[in-house]
């Protein structure tokens, strides 16, 4: 993990990796809303761009979508770095993008990472290219492999979608040469 020298605090880099559509851009939005890392503003142009899809919430994804092809899309394409901070640790967010054609931009976001954050979605489970992606995180030696199961809202909060999907992911991280794969025991929602 990285030190913050000019402020003392710990400073981890983490990439998102996954499957499109798995949640990895909201995630991130997510965080960066709840950090209060975002301005006033940016999230008024969020909050009206939502509007103005149809959308009856807000699409925190978009916090993330810097190319106009992105949002035009709602796909991610190249990666975006953001910035958080709590009281304790700062953070640099990489997200990456989920689509095969982009695998490569991937690479590029994750290959400075302290970890990596695998988002599966609970309905998909783990699919070729969450394994994909966490075999590349494990050949850039990242030293740490998170499990994230998102959308469980959606499977009802089942914890046995929960345990399927973990124990398919914790049988599959162990193959790989990740030093610190333990068993994993996140679960999200939305």
């Amino acid at each position: 993990m990285s030190t913050g020298t000019e402020t003392g605090m710990d400073l981890l880099r983490f990439a998102t990796a996954g499957s499109v559509d798995d949640g990895k851009s909201t995630l991130i939005g997510r965080l960066l809303l709840d950090s209060k890392a975002i301005f006033e503003d940016q999230l008024e142009s969020v909050e009206k761009t939502s509007k103005d899809k149809g959308f009856d919430y807000t699409d925190l994804a978009l916090l993330t979508d810097g190319l106009r092809s992105e949002r035009e899309q709602g796909i991610t394409i190249d990666v975006a770095y953001r910035y958080f901070a709590t009281p304790r640790r700062k953070f640099i967010i990489a997200d990456t993008p989920g689509h095969v054609q982009y695998t490569r931009n991937m690479v590029t976001g994750a290959s400075t990472a302290d970890l990596g954050l695998v988002l599966v979605d609970a309905r998909q489970g783990m699919t070729e290219q969450s394994r994909r992606h966490a075999v590349i995180l494990s050949m850039l030696r990242v030293p740490h492999l998170v499990l994230a199961v998102n959308k469980m809202d959606l499977v009802g909060f089942s914890e046995e979608r929960f345990r399927e999907i973990e124990a398919e992911f914790t049988a599959f991280a162990r193959k790989l040469d990740v030093p610190d794969s333990r068993d994993p025991d996140l679960g999200a929602a939305g």
